[in-house]
């Protein structure tokens, strides 16, 4: 509870506007798997809803609902819907554990940069697998932690500090077996490579504070900083 009370202090003073995730890479994302023009999808950890409200606009019979645990996050995501006049998206204020999921379940489940922030990482997939339909699409995104060491620790320490309140951080193998554990199959992992010569001021001394206490270059630890999206589909 005090881990949950932390986040949302944390992110009632994000700045309206703030965009976490581009919702055109959500957008191309969804667009790749075979879903339906009438879906239902759910976004947790939706934040201001740019993501929710670019699939609704880009899906307009779909019935898309976007969840968060701050008030003040969800408030600036209505706004952005009711300013572009999109009717067919809801926002709710929520943790995911208390969300009712609708009859039938989701057809598109989407966690874009939540899964760190999560204590029980097992849970949090588990109410994937239990949210969605039948051939439901589940698509986390995420930081990918390298399989090996010393980039595994080194990626996790550096993004830990990177993004206030986070815990953990999960290779592709981590991932990909939560989700197989809540049902899932076929998956499939978009990938791009995070540009660490183009950081903020605040993250890249962070990072070269990093490099000169294991003494090693940006050139060394490039190869380790990945962002991408397991995505995979719920056959039970």
């Amino acid at each position: 509870m005090e881990h949950r009370n932390r986040l949302i202090d944390h992110y009632a003073t994000i700045p309206a506007g703030t965009v976490f995730v581009r919702p055109e890479d959500v957008l191309m994302l969804v667009r790749s798997r075979p879903i339906r023009s009438d879906a239902r999808m759910l976004d947790v950890g939706c934040g201001q809803g740019q993501a929710a409200i670019a699939l609704a606009v880009a899906y307009p019979h779909a019935e898309v609902i976007g969840l968060d645990l701050s008030a003040a996050q969800i408030e600036h995501a209505r706004r952005a819907a009711a300013a572009a006049g999109v009717q067919n998206v809801q926002f709710i204020v929520a943790d995911w554990q208390d969300f009712a999921v609708p009859a039938g379940g989701v057809d598109v489940i989407l966690a874009t940069q939540v899964i760190q922030f999560m204590p029980d990482e097992h849970a949090f997939t588990q109410f994937f697998g239990h949210s969605l339909a039948h051939d439901g699409h589940g698509l986390l995104r995420t930081v990918l932690l390298p399989e090996d060491e010393p980039g595994r620790s080194f990626v996790q320490r550096v993004m830990t500090e990177f993004i206030a309140h986070s815990l953990r951080f999960y290779s592709e193998h981590d991932v990909t077996e939560l989700l197989r554990e809540a049902g899932f199959s076929r998956f499939r992992i978009d990938k791009e490579e995070m540009w660490l010569d183009e950081l903020p001021p605040a993250r890249a001394a962070i990072l070269h504070r990093e490099l000169t206490a294991v003494g090693l270059s940006l050139e060394d630890v490039q190869p380790w900083f990945w962002a991408g999206t397991v995505s995979a589909v719920r056959r039970g």
